[in-house]
């Protein structure tokens, strides 16, 4: 019942006894203390979803319970994270491919180390700015031009080389399954294809992979195959049985290798040559997926983990050092005051990722001083309670930095970037109908942690390398082609990407795996819901779908990773259950606030957790999309 009902009640009974008044009046009292501002007055739409020995949340049924069916078999968190992978590469193409991008954070019990593993590939060593000025070519994301070399593949055999326990053939069973035999396709599948009819009027093999035999569209529910994926699939499965007798890990190993070093690498090198692509062999066969520490900070007992500086992770780290300075809880959840601080926190650390973060191979990045919790004192100071700034003003962490003491890349100082009428960045990728991005989180019964934020290759841009059934990815749309930035196109080097799963630790115990499709908004969906989760875990437990049904708000205070990179300063969105007098609250301090539909932010948080008082895994995915959780 809410609060005007119960208080007509109360008006209505006038003649309760005394102490049926004051139940009613400590009734009331409690329900206007709840510090969930907004929340729908109903039970979350979906079930809770719990189980005493492991969970699974992922961007698609089917990708779900492939990583399920692994589990259940006997597979750990990472064998069963692989075999997500490969199963989404194949059913969730609108979203990602084999052929983009996998970023990947796992947590191995038997280490006790959070580790991250980027499958994010790289440019060409011919790719060169003056390379494309020269052909008055952009990173405009569709076509070869932004292409870089797939990094999923070699990131995923990477988790399942070191830390896996079954073989390839295993683990991509089901995918070659669905690719050879066929599967269901989604409606959100279906509309990406019909997006992009007319970019596939360009490239013949894209039709033949996506349109049926006489031109037309497969349908929402009808049974679709991908043969040229199953065949290159079943190719790498054959090297690993051609060294079966080496051992499992050699046999990992060399289905990767035929992949990106032998003929399904020469095939893809010879389609994109014929195209004027400047790839050689030796692009693909010298890449490789880094495994390297994660970037890392601590909240208020969490330790939360995130991809290095050459991703945007860090934002995440940088607004929960700032928003540490305050208390949140005591503000209540979406009210004005606790929006306010949020978006504020954010501005400043977008300020940051704009400047300072870059590939860590050629960009010596300030992390130490981005990290600080002095340095985020310093900032926290910025944020005025009363207004929202429209200054978009990197912070100078070199003084907190013992090794980086200085910087030669533009650095962002703008006092007023506001335009009414400029256009929000990244609106294609942040509308999730033509290209976006997905997310798989494990926990197994031993307490391994596997998280993983896959993209690109999509349907939307990305051009099928001739009967290898692999889309190109067009990552390169994230670099710059300004060599005054730090995020510029070099040879050999790897865009700043969006990508961002996240692991948490709860007192050095594995606590969350976390992470959301978005673009840019990704930290910001991660964010809210880990907010959600650790300030605010009476108001939800135990059903964490609860905490991500929540309504979300969203800045476009920052450049857009996406070409042309256009920025929204001081624009902020705000999902329609937040009250109106929140909304004109945060139109009073000076946001460019715009009130969206219940649900319409880009996002898809997809998490699963361990709940610290039974141990049991809880797992959750939110209504935005079709994400889905299990466990058992």
């Amino acid at each position: 019942m809410c609060t005007s009902k119960l208080k007509a009640a109360l008006r209505a009974r006038v003649r309760l006894t005394t102490r049926s008044a004051s139940l009613v009046i400590g009734a009331l009292a409690s329900l206007m203390a709840v510090t969930v501002i907004g929340a729908a007055d109903r039970a979350a739409e979906r079930p809770a979803v719990m189980g005493r020995n492991a969970g699974v949340s992922a961007g698609h049924p089917l990708t779900t319970a492939a990583a399920f069916e692994v589990l259940t078999k006997g597979g750990n968190a990472f064998d069963a994270g692989v075999a997500a992978l490969l199963v989404g590469g194949v059913v969730e193409q609108d979203l990602y491919s084999l052929g983009g991008e996998a970023l990947v954070l796992v947590y191995p019990r038997s280490t006790r180390e959070v580790v991250s593993v980027v499958g994010q590939g790289w440019a060409p060593r011919g790719a060169t700015i003056d390379w494309y000025v020269a052909r008055g070519k952009t990173l405009d994301g569709a076509g070869l031009d932004p292409a870089v070399v797939p990094g999923a593949l070699h990131a995923a055999l990477t988790v399942l080389e070191r830390w896996g326990t079954m073989s390839f053939e295993q683990v991509s069973a089901r995918a070659i399954e669905y690719a050879d035999r066929g599967f269901p396709l989604r409606q959100l599948t279906a509309r990406a294809i019909q997006g992009n009819l007319k970019f596939m009027d360009k490239w013949p093999d894209n039709q033949r992979y996506w349109l049926k035999s006489d031109g037309s569209m497969y349908k929402a529910g009808e049974t679709i195959k991908l043969p040229t994926l199953a065949h290159t699939l079943t190719l790498m499965v054959e090297a690993e049985r051609a060294t079966a007798s080496k051992g499992r890990t050699a046999g990992v190993a060399a289905a990767r290798d035929r992949f990106y070093k032998g003929d399904i690498a020469r095939d893809m090198v010879a389609f994109l040559k014929q195209h004027q692509a400047p790839f050689e062999v030796d692009d693909f066969a010298e890449f490789f997926a880094k495994v390297e520490e994660p970037a890392t900070a601590s909240y208020r007992g969490y330790q939360v983990y995130k991809q290095a500086f050459g991703s945007q992770g860090p934002v995440l780290l940088e607004a929960l050092n700032i928003l540490e300075q305050f208390d949140l809880k005591a503000m209540k959840h979406n009210s004005a005051d606790y929006i306010h601080t949020m978006i504020e926190a954010l501005k400043l650390a977008y300020a940051d990722r704009d400047t300072y973060y870059g590939d860590p191979a050629f960009v010596p990045t300030p992390a130490e001083g981005l990290l600080s919790k002095a340095y985020a004192k310093e900032r926290a100071k910025l944020i005025n309670p009363k207004r929202a700034s429209r200054a978009f003003v990197a912070g100078n962490p070199l003084p907190f930095d013992s090794k980086v003491k200085e910087w030669k890349y533009w650095v962002a100082n703008i006092a007023d970037g506001y335009k009414r009428d400029q256009p929000p960045p990244d609106a294609e990728p942040l509308r999730g109908t033509i290209k976006d991005t997905t997310h798989i989180a494990v926990i197994d019964r031993d307490g391994n942690v596997f998280d993983s934020t896959p993209s690109g290759g999509w349907i939307g841009g990305a051009v099928i390398l001739g009967k290898t059934g692999i889309g190109m990815s067009v990552r390169g749309e994230q670099f710059w082609l300004d060599k005054t930035r730090a995020a510029q196109l070099r040879p050999r080097s790897r865009p700043r990407y969006t990508l961002t799963p996240t692991i948490v630790l709860q007192n050095g115990e594995p606590f969350m795996a976390l992470g959301t499709p978005g673009g840019d908004n990704q930290d910001q969906t991660i964010l809210q819901a880990f907010l959600n989760v650790v300030e605010f875990w009476r108001e939800w437990y135990p059903n964490l779908h609860e905490a991500f049904e929540w309504p979300r708000v969203q800045t476009l205070h920052f450049y857009g990773s996406f070409w042309p990179h256009t920025a929204g300063f001081n624009k902020l969105n705000v999902e329609s259950p937040v009250p109106d007098a929140v909304f004109k609250d945060l139109q009073s301090r000076g946001h460019a606030v715009s009130k969206i539909r219940a649900f319409s932010i880009a996002s898809c948080a997809t998490a699963v957790l361990i709940d610290p008082a039974s141990g049991n895994r809880i797992a959750g995915a939110d209504p935005r999309r079709d994400c889905y959780a299990m466990a058992y």
